[in-house]
């Protein structure tokens, strides 16, 4: 193996000492790999696992599998089973979970590669607003020195919002996380005070969770990894009942954390911290990478994310622009405000735009693409980035006003041509990058 093959190898070590499987992904991410989905690194994960099988050590590559899957996929499977004949991939799965992988020097994980496992709970709120509400909250002291008792500090929790209150499109689903330390004090003071008045307010709420532990970092869940937490968590969830989650939380094992630790999340603020936030779509996993730098923006707006496959959007700002821009409306019929970039969710970036706004009336809504595909249909940054710059010069060349960096005042015929020659020009990009 060479100096880039055990560094991978270090960092799956790192992973069967907590008896966890890691995605294409997290790897690429953890090494610096070009493309940190993973593509392209099956054949240094080749060189590894023969390497293990001559050394007569368990077969290390087995715990790498697709996001979402217990095994290897099948293609993946090919190599392996003929490095080492028709195995039991459980079986052998297990067999890397079980060895002391602390026996093999020139394995030892560096504890800089992956962030500190610190535990991971699963809890149930009506929703998920971190800047207003920074802290979880339990209905008895007995229950908030159960959770600081069993729990580290910095320790994270999934939240999934309860499946008979909050957005009907996020009931049931985990769409957020949680990083608490062991600050216990009155919910009040995690808590700004408008949302403490109405907590206050609502006979549902009134006088409950007051024994709060604060929370100091916060990540949103992409849309596009919403799962329901029956299928991202079914043992913490299927085998505990849904009101004890919500009052005291419960554990998530080895595998569920390696499930959390796997999905695209960006930081998002928390009530009464003044720390600046990474905005960068990345997985949980490598946003807890420790010593992280925080970029600063080169714009309002602008936000960073890992490379990999790219959606391009055009997002609208739904309202009455002729009052937004101070115009006669007349002068604005057929006419919309749009953002026009690339990203691996339209979704996230909207959330992330429309939290620099204070809400009112107006609200940035994804008008392309309309339905997104389930798949992000450009490979890299590098496709999409063609695409984007071919939208922004047809806006501009056909005369649309430029509102500041990708904001456009732009006809409603225009929009749908500006996402057609996107379109067209990362298509050929994506052939041009496939041969």
């Amino acid at each position: 193996m060479n100096a880039f093959q055990i560094e991978i190898a270090r960092v799956l070590v790192r992973k069967a000492l907590r008896k966890q499987r890691v995605t294409y992904q997290q790897v690429g991410e953890a090494v610096g790999w070009a493309h940190p989905t993973g593509r392209g690194l099956g054949p240094h994960l080749e060189v590894v696992l023969h390497y293990l099988a001559d050394k007569g050590l368990p077969a290390l590559t087995t715990i790498v599998v697709k996001k979402g899957h217990r095994h290897p996929a099948a293609d993946a499977m090919v190599y392996i089973r003929s490095a080492l004949g028709n195995i039991d991939i459980e079986a052998t799965q297990q067999e890397v979970f079980s060895f002391d992988w602390r026996s093999v020097p020139e394995m030892a994980a560096n504890d800089d590669q992956l962030p500190a496992d610190r535990g991971a709970w699963l809890t149930s709120f009506w929703g998920f607003d971190p800047a207003s509400w920074g802290c979880i909250g339990f209905a008895d002291e007995w229950r908030r020195n159960a959770y600081l008792k069993n729990s580290k500090p910095g320790g994270l929790v999934a939240i999934y919002v309860t499946k008979n209150k909050g957005p009907k499109e996020m009931r049931g689903k985990v769409i957020g996380v949680l990083e608490i330390g062991h600050d216990a004090g009155h919910a009040k003071d995690f808590i700004s005070g408008e949302h403490w008045a109405a907590k206050e307010l609502d006979s549902a709420s009134k006088g409950k969770w007051q024994y709060a532990v604060k929370a100091t970092r916060a990540w949103r869940i992409v849309p596009e990894d919403w799962q329901p937490v029956e299928t991202l968590f079914p043992r913490a969830y299927g085998n505990t009942n849904a009101e004890l989650i919500g009052a005291n939380g419960v554990a998530l094992d080895a595998d569920e954390c390696a499930a959390l630790y796997g999905l695209d999340v960006y930081e998002v603020p928390v009530y009464g911290q003044a720390a600046p936030i990474d905005p960068t779509i990345q997985t949980l996993e490598s946003a807890l990478v420790p010593s992280r730098a925080v970029r600063p923006p080169s714009s309002p707006y602008c936000v960073g994310e890992t490379d990999g496959p790219k959606h391009l959007y055009i997002l609208k700002l739904a309202g009455n622009i002729a009052a937004y821009l101070g115009r006669p409306a007349k002068e604005l019929e057929e006419k919309h405000i749009i953002k026009v970039g690339f990203s691996k969710s339209p979704r996230a970036r909207r959330d992330q735009i429309q939290s620099a706004y204070p809400k009112g009336a107006f609200n940035w809504e994804v008008f392309k693409p309309d339905p997104q595909p389930d798949a992000a249909p450009y490979s890299n940054a590098e496709v999409a980035i063609a695409g984007e710059d071919a939208m922004k010069k047809r806006l501009i060349e056909e005369k649309a006003e430029v509102l500041g960096g990708e904001f456009f005042l732009a006809d409603d015929w225009l929009i749908y041509s500006t996402w057609s020659v996107g379109r067209m020009v990362a298509e050929k990009a994506e052939a041009v990058a496939a041969t």
